[in-house]
């Protein structure tokens, strides 16, 4: 009985496959994102301004942050909780194999962080009032202090030995 129940539970680990099919197709729509960003540049590079440039520029930046991230998670989440991925020679990337959840959550947090950032420019660079200025300030602090918190706490768990290596 118990290691039915055993082989239920780890067979069970498959039902996420679908939720990291749906991460990866969601590039799609940051692929559609990318391309008006990037037509709208097109189509007024003669007349844009450089502020303007930059905070187009500052969106794809923005929107390709967000694809690696998407990437990152499925494909870590997928080999952490069900199965592991083994690529030939050349194609596998550094970072496979390396990633535990202590990990992602780091990175996810500096990426979260990092568009944060972006986003409190395009903002002091499109003019918003000093109100929003302030709040967007505010809540960008507080991702960089959550962001050294996960970073803090994940490095006292491995220190301690209590990390899922």
């Amino acid at each position: 009985m118990e290691r039915a129940f055993e082989r239920l539970l780890l067979g069970l680990r498959w039902l996420l496959l679908p939720l990291y099919v749906a991460l990866l197709f969601s590039l799609l729509a940051i692929y559609v994102q990318v391309g008006r960003e990037l037509l709208h540049l097109v189509e007024d590079i003669m007349t844009i301004s450089d502020t303007q440039m930059v905070m187009v520029l500052c969106s794809v930046l923005d929107l390709v942050l967000l694809a690696n991230l998407l990437v990152m998670v499925a494909v870590s989440s997928y080999e952490s909780y069900v199965s592991r991925i083994e690529p030939s020679g050349a194609d596998k990337p550094e970072w496979l194999g390396k990633l535990d959840s202590g990990n992602v959550k780091v990175k996810v947090a500096v990426s979260v962080a990092m568009i944060s950032a972006i986003h409190l420019l395009r903002a002091f660079l499109g003019e918003t009032s000093s109100e929003r200025m302030m709040m967007l300030a505010l809540v960008h602090v507080v991702f960089v202090l959550s962001t050294l918190a996960v970073a803090y706490v994940d490095r006292i768990s491995r220190h301690d030995g209590t990390g899922d290596h």
